[in-house]
């Protein structure tokens, strides 16, 4: 969904694709995930003979450029692995496994929440939030550094997303829980909760609210865990999300 999100226009990004004007297969960068996916024909010759150039002339200085010394990827189609393995040269591929859980718009009436989860306040994070003096939240930066990461600017995240914070007695931001890209009627979910504020109840509480949001935008939720992140598999759970399927992560050093 993230990938999604970028080919879409709503994420930053980049797109290597095989045509300009008529794209069928593509190399996808997501700005705020980090790493790529191998997206749409996966039979593509034209685009498979020129797999091992891009890799080497366009996407490992692009990493660099980045300090970053792997290729991270994902397919969106297992029909993509014999040709990525065919071009990519004798390098060793490590892999692991993300979790996905969805969501499914409720046609049940909406239960109100309360503006606190224990003693932190909840505010939603739209434009009135984040047009806020700095110095009236403690660590403004936290949640602008977070929305720029997967929406590229504040305003796009305005236009386009939903989010909720905790706010500390002392005005800090604790957790926040956002939409971190959109692809059609469905946002993937991104949770952040400071250190010195988890195993409070802080992330499940704030996507409860934010899923009451999606429900009522008629929105449908997507959320992407680590096979090995038990904590963000039971933060999903206790929200109600249920585990829809499971895909696999590539990357080889370079």
């Amino acid at each position: 969904m993230m990938f999604a999100g970028v080919v879409a226009g709503n994420n930053p990004g980049v797109v290597w694709a095989d045509d300009a004007s008529n794209p069928s297969s593509a190399l996808v960068w997501s700005s705020g995930l980090g790493c790529f996916t191998f997206m749409g024909n996966a039979s593509n010759m034209a685009f498979h003979s020129s797999l091992a150039k891009l890799i080497e002339d366009e996407v490992i200085p692009f990493l660099q450029k980045k300090d970053t010394s792997y290729f991270e990827f994902s397919v969106d189609s297992e029909d993509w692995y014999p040709a990525i393995h065919q071009h990519i040269g004798n390098r060793k591929i490590d892999e692991s496994y993300q979790y996905v859980y969805k969501s499914v718009i409720s046609q049940n009436s909406h239960v109100p929440y309360d503006d606190k989860i224990g003693l932190f306040k909840v505010v939603e994070i739209d434009e009135a939030m984040l047009e806020l003096d700095k110095r009236e939240i403690k660590n403004a930066n936290f949640l602008v550094n977070y929305i720029e990461q997967y929406w590229g600017t504040l305003s796009n995240y305005i236009g386009k997303g939903y989010g909720y914070a905790a706010l500390s007695e002392s005005n800090e931001v604790a957790s926040i829980a956002v939409s971190s890209a959109k692809f059609q009627s469905t946002h993937t979910i991104g949770v952040e909760t400071l250190e010195s504020y988890q195993k409070q109840g802080l992330s499940s509480g704030l996507v409860t609210r934010l899923l009451q949001k999606f429900d009522e935008q008629r929105i449908s939720a997507w959320w992407d865990c680590m096979e090995s992140n038990i904590a963000s598999q039971k933060t999903a759970e206790k929200a109600g999300l249920e585990r829809s399927h499971r895909y696999k992560i590539n990357w080889f050093h370079f």
